[in-house]
């Protein structure tokens, strides 16, 4: 079994995590963003391939530069969704290689961009504390209504 290599992780890393769905586990990891880092802690937030446009504002987009940041696709971040962690938990999906999580970095350019996204998110809530509590519970928003379904229709379950 690899030991998980956390010790290193910094904001702007981008790591492989096996990130929950409000129905329950994932069956697969996914890049995920670290936003914030404590000595036993790590917020990450949610990556995803999809072009859709739920939560936009709140997001890092990685299109012309995601291979400099180490990955395959186009990819966004998506800093609504996400979730507090301990540092040695098993979600993280570490490589054969050095047992280390950690598959890219966000470019310098968009470091500016990931602590603007924090600092919104900091003063949106009243204090850390109750933040950090909800982040250890995973912050999954709502997702909006889908076009043509109407009330009775099932939009309030999507």
């Amino acid at each position: 079994m690899n030991t998980i290599n956390t010790r290193s992780l910094h904001p702007g890393d981008i790591v492989s995590f096996h990130f929950p769905h409000r129905e329950g586990d994932a069956p697969y990891p996914r890049p995920c963003l670290v936003m914030e880092t404590t000595e036993d802690e790590v917020v990450l937030a949610y990556g995803t391939t999809s072009k859709e446009k739920a939560n936009a504002g709140c997001e890092i987009r990685l299109n012309a530069d995601f291979a400099d940041c180490g990955l395959q696709r186009a990819t966004r971040f998506v800093l609504a969704r996400r979730l507090r962690v301990a540092m040695n938990d098993p979600r993280l999906a570490p490589r054969a290689s050095d047992g280390s999580p950690v598959i890219g970095h966000l470019t310098s350019g968009l470091h500016g961009r990931l602590q603007d996204l924090r600092n919104l998110i900091s003063a949106s809530w009243p204090n850390t504390a109750l933040r950090q509590q909800a982040e250890r519970h995973g912050i999954h928003p709502r997702r909006q209504p889908r076009r043509g379904l109407g009330r009775g229709m099932g939009a309030d379950r999507l």
